[in-house]
């Protein structure tokens, strides 16, 4: 079942939902793109056409806010890029075979010293025009890793066109994720918001203590995002 907030729709699953579907998609022959949809998603694809259509062409949507959750009258269930990377690096997906790309290379290089399901990784650099620089040694670099899942740390918006784009080049890959900045926080590069506020729905309020340059988005997501949803209502 999915739930509809601002034209984009989203799955109600829960995370073993998830971890049983991904698990199927590793055993089949088609591929599947995965987002983990957060406030500020819908924000941006409520005035980027072109981004609402990759995020509802994709397989799976999963709710990534507490305000997603209470929008949808408490039907959604919170599985975020964190959980299923967490998931996926524990071996709850059996076959799973990863390759990291975004982020910075000294949590893709901690994380691969920690994890032997992880085949390959790389920052990539900056992308332009939704390409990189060398966007052809990745694609080569990921061909011969042998991964069948893609887990991409770029940011919102430019993970989810870069997986939309390219998945088709790399016949063998099953799965690709579009995770945020899940493995600067799984390496232990930036700390995670303490469990209470995780659990109460408040890591944009601690993250906002901490980095102050984030009102921006927070903004977006506590104010505009429920703004645009009782104007819709």
């Amino acid at each position: 079942m999915k739930i509809e907030i601002l034209g984009v729709k989203i799955d109600i699953i829960d995370r073993q939902g998830v971890i049983t579907k991904i698990s199927e998609w590793l055993r089949g022959e088609s591929q599947h793109l995965v987002t983990t949809i957060n406030p500020e998603f819908l924000v941006e694809a409520n005035k980027n056409k072109e981004f609402k259509d990759v995020l509802n062409f994709a397989s799976l949507n999963t709710c990534d806010g507490m305000g997603l959750v209470l929008m949808s009258g408490r039907k959604l269930i919170r599985v975020t890029g964190v959980d299923i990377t967490e998931d996926l690096l524990n071996g709850k997906m059996t076959g799973a075979k990863l390759y990291l790309l975004g982020g910075s290379q000294t949590s893709i290089d901690k994380l691969r010293k920690k994890y032997s399901n992880i085949v390959g990784g790389r920052s990539g650099g900056k992308l332009k025009d939704g390409k990189f620089e060398n966007q052809h040694e990745i694609i080569e670099d990921i061909k011969s890793s042998k991964a069948n899942i893609i887990l991409v740390a770029l940011g919102q918006v430019k993970q989810e066109k870069w997986i939309n784009d390219n998945l088709s080049k790399i016949k063998q890959v099953r799965v690709g994720i579009g995770i945020g900045g899940t493995f600067d926080y799984l390496s232990g590069e930036f700390k995670r918001p303490p469990k209470v506020f995780r659990s109460l729905g408040l890591e944009w309020l601690y993250r906002l203590i901490k980095q102050p340059s984030r009102i921006g988005r927070i903004w977006r997501a506590v104010v505009v995002f429920p703004l645009l949803v009782l104007l819709k209502k």
